[in-house]
């Protein structure tokens, strides 16, 4: 039996996080928005053509990579916003349970796949979209990291990328900390990147310490997340 996922203190923080990294100053009303931040406000389905997920609106594409080790399904999401920062799923990728990739796929089991261990937590990897709110630039990132701080999380990790995995964005890698101990419990994986007046986040969550391939399968799938053909960045 897998460990369901750790409640409590851990997501309370997490709320803050999100929280945090939405906030900001606004663009304004909704004159002269893009149709991906209109997508936002009402979001429409994305069209599957093989192991390729379409946004049109949103001018991204995600297509199911070949090999996996830890994420053993991906499928679009519910869409349905994420607290009240307005942080919309897009494609999520899970550890388990078949997702809309595999319904049709002549294998059902991938053979780079790891073994599940006994007990281990079910974790996923989400992409997500929200409206552009700040400058997300070099400048940003003591903002940022501030604000990471105040919501009890250690940063490990915070830096401005201009070239990771074909995107530009803020890479951060935090830990969620036991107050009584001082020791980290979870450990989070982020990237943001922005386009025109929206911003795509990449997010994972797992328990610090965690000895399966995430990191690999965190790259082949921020890979795959792509802006369409004729789209610019």
């Amino acid at each position: 039996m897998r460990a369901t996922k750790a409640i409590g203190t851990g997501v309370i923080v997490i709320g803050a996080l999100l929280a945090v990294s939405a906030g900001g100053c606004k663009n304004g009303g909704g004159k002269g928005k893009s149709a991906a931040a209109q997508w936002i406000e009402h979001p429409t389905p994305g069209t599957k053509d093989g192991a390729v997920l379409k946004f049109e609106d949103l001018g991204v594409q995600f297509e199911r990579p070949e090999t996996l080790y830890v994420f053993k399904t991906c499928d679009e999401a519910s869409h349905s916003p994420d607290g009240a920062n307005k942080w919309i799923p897009v494609v999520t990728c899970r550890s388990g349970s078949a997702g809309a990739f595999e319904s049709d796929a002549e294998e059902s089991e991938d053979p780079f796949a790891e073994e599940e261990v006994d007990g281990a937590e079910a974790i996923d990897l989400t992409f997500y979209v929200t409206e552009k709110t700040r400058p997300l630039d070099e400048r940003a990132l003591a903002w940022f990291e501030n604000n990471y701080k105040q919501a009890g999380l250690h940063v490990e990790d915070i830096s401005y990328q201009h070239d990771y995995q074909k995107k530009s964005g803020i890479y951060a890698k935090l830990h969620v900390m036991d107050k009584d101990s001082g020791t980290p419990t979870r450990e989070i994986v982020q990237f943001m990147f922005p386009r025109e007046d929206v911003v795509f986040v990449a997010r994972m969550e797992y328990p610090f310490g965690e000895s399966r391939s995430v990191d690999q399968d965190w790259t082949r799938l921020l890979w795959n997340f792509d802006w369409m053909s004729g789209v610019a960045q």
